[in-house]
């Protein structure tokens, strides 16, 4: 929570502030089978290529359609893409990505939605010394 700034509860005022690490930990702990009252916070995302603001995100051939599940967040300048992916080898993986400063949305969330796909689509081998592991 270092760091981490709630100026109100839509996450549209400018003053509010959260990190990568934040968001991924927060996924984290909702995959843990320990919390099966989180789970609604996973399945309720949207799926890359099906769903939601996802719809038309890595649809298609895309290794990340029906693998990804993430929250989308646009703010001017400000772009984010917050879920859960399945990898290769099929492991779980939370993932974070924030941009700020863009340009233009619409090659934000493209980028945002290769790095995604990037994830979705090898595997990135075991996880951190010391980090938990569900599944």
């Amino acid at each position: 929570m270092t760091g981490s700034r709630f100026a109100d509860g839509s996450g549209l005022n400018r003053a509010d502030k959260v990190s990568a690490g934040l968001l991924t930990g927060l996924l984290a702990k909702a995959a843990d089978p320990q919390h099966p009252e989180l789970r609604p916070v996973l399945t309720g995302l949207p799926v890359a290529g099906f769903t939601g603001t996802l719809r038309a995100r890595n649809a298609g051939t895309s290794p990340a359609a029906g693998l990804v599940r993430a929250k989308t967040g646009t703010l001017t300048g400000v772009n984010s893409l917050s879920g859960t992916v399945v990898d290769s080898t099929g492991r779980l993986l939370a993932f974070a990505f924030l941009t700020a400063n863009s340009p233009g949305a619409e090659g934000a969330e493209k980028g945002l939605a290769k790095l995604a796909a990037a994830v979705a689509g090898r595997s990135v081998g075991g996880p951190p010394e010391g980090s938990p592991t569900y599944g």
